[in-house]
């Protein structure tokens, strides 16, 4: 693969992964004032705790989105390049025309070898021939 399509495929990994870090990120932002009313004074343990929940529930959510968008960003950006890069290695319509190719060389050296042994039989006949009309004086 050259230079320029593992650059393609690379900026396309990092705006995927940019892109749902930021939205993980959003997700844990969000999460953290949304439990920053457990930081409060005079609360009890189960108080602050039921304050938390929400909060630590949605930062929870934005770690598990970031995991997985990591991981879903990798397996679609090295699907998209092997699948490109096999395109050119396996490309049907070029291994077509180099077995077509092959196949037209294979058969016009076959002509050619027909047509010597051909001549040479003809030549072969004249010799014969020659030979046995001189021979009956």
């Amino acid at each position: 693969m050259d230079a320029k399509r593992s650059a393609v495929h690379a900026g396309k990994y990092f705006l995927l992964t940019t892109l749902l870090g930021v939205v993980a990120l959003a997700l844990v932002g969000y999460g953290a004032v949304l439990a920053e009313p457990a930081l409060a004074d005079g609360l009890t343990m189960g108080e602050r705790v039921s304050e938390a929940v929400p909060g630590l529930a949605l930062a929870a959510v934005g770690v598990a989105v970031y995991r997985f968008g990591e991981s879903w960003a990798l397996y679609a950006t090295l699907t998209d390049a092997h699948e490109e890069a096999l395109s050119d290695t396996y490309d049907t319509e070029r291994v077509k025309s180099d077995i077509v190719s092959v196949l037209d060389d294979r058969l016009s050296d076959m002509q050619n070898d027909l047509q010597s042994v051909n001549r040479e039989l003809r030549k072969l006949k004249e010799d014969d021939a020659f030979d046995f009309g001189g021979s009956d004086d």
